[in-house]
């Protein structure tokens, strides 16, 4: 998580400007056969400001956030 906190360091909010956020991290299944064995084959970043609850959500893939080895775990596991 430290290194997607570097990635956002300097971040304002496009509605209120304020620098305050949390970051919520989130998996969701695709549709096909990710969806029927329940892989959440996609992860993504909310960044939600800490004043007005704005959210945008960040690919994982796009700022680097993901762990290749977590997939196979993932799909392994569930």
């Amino acid at each position: 998580m430290a290194d997607i906190k570097e990635y956002f360091q300097g971040w304002k909010c496009p509605k209120c400007g304020s620098s305050s956020f949390i970051i919520e991290e989130h998996s969701l299944t695709g549709t096909g056969l990710t969806r029927l064995l329940d892989w959440e084959a996609y992860e993504y970043v909310a960044l939600i400001c800490g004043r007005c609850g704005y959210t945008e959500f960040y690919s994982k893939k796009v700022i680097g956030g993901i762990k290749e080895g977590t997939r196979l775990l993932d799909l392994l596991f569930g």
